[in-house]
């Protein structure tokens, strides 16, 4: 059997990617795309220091996944995996505000790094943050009742963004990439809450 490589990108999201990147006037795209990368390798650096087998990265309209080759994470392996790309993309957002005087392009790898790192830190079962949520609350709980809170931190997490997106759009005129990144986890959000009951 033909082993699958390691990296495992879909095309049509690998495809509207490539497109921004080659119409991006002003870097911000470069920026993001360099910021999601190196939050990506924070997870990986975690997964090796903590003696996990990574078997691929996944990569869809909603972001990266590891995928864990052969065994069942710890509660706090789960913990540490998920909170090392935050972690990860505080440093950068860090590292790179020290060199906000050489290049604008700093300032854009500081922002995305530093909106990125505190929008994974969100209590939503997609993210970074939300699976975070779920190793505390299945280490205390019942996984029924740990599962229903972290649905409902999720629903009122997302419909906050949601609503803070709609009021920048319709007060200020701005807000459409937040409207559409809270819409897009809103659906993931279903998509996955519908796996789960079935």
């Amino acid at each position: 059997m033909k082993k699958k490589g390691f990296l495992r990108l879909r095309p049509l999201p690998t495809l509207l990617l490539l497109g921004m990147l080659l119409w991006d006037g002003e870097g911000w795209m470069r920026a993001t795309v360099l910021a999601a990368v190196l939050h990506e390798l924070g997870h990986l650096w975690a997964a090796r220091r903590l003696g996990i087998p990574v078997d691929s990265l996944r990569t869809d309209f909603h972001g990266a996944r590891l995928e864990v080759r052969g065994r069942m994470l710890s509660y706090r392996e789960e913990w540490l995996l998920c909170a090392a790309g935050p972690g990860s993309s505080f440093l950068v957002a860090a590292a790179a505000g020290l060199l906000l005087s050489v290049s604008p392009f700093w300032g854009r790898l500081c922002g995305a790094s530093l909106l990125l790192g505190l929008l994974n830190l969100l209590p939503v079962a997609t993210l970074d943050g939300g699976r975070m949520l779920e190793t505390l609350l299945l280490s205390h709980l019942e996984p029924r009742c740990a599962m229903e809170i972290l649905r409902l931190c999720s629903f009122l997490c997302l419909f906050l963004l949601w609503a803070t997106s709609v009021y920048f759009l319709l007060r200020i005129g701005d807000g459409g990439p937040l409207l559409f990144f809270s819409m897009g986890l809103f659906l993931h959000f279903f998509e996955t809450m519908e796996r789960g009951l079935e």
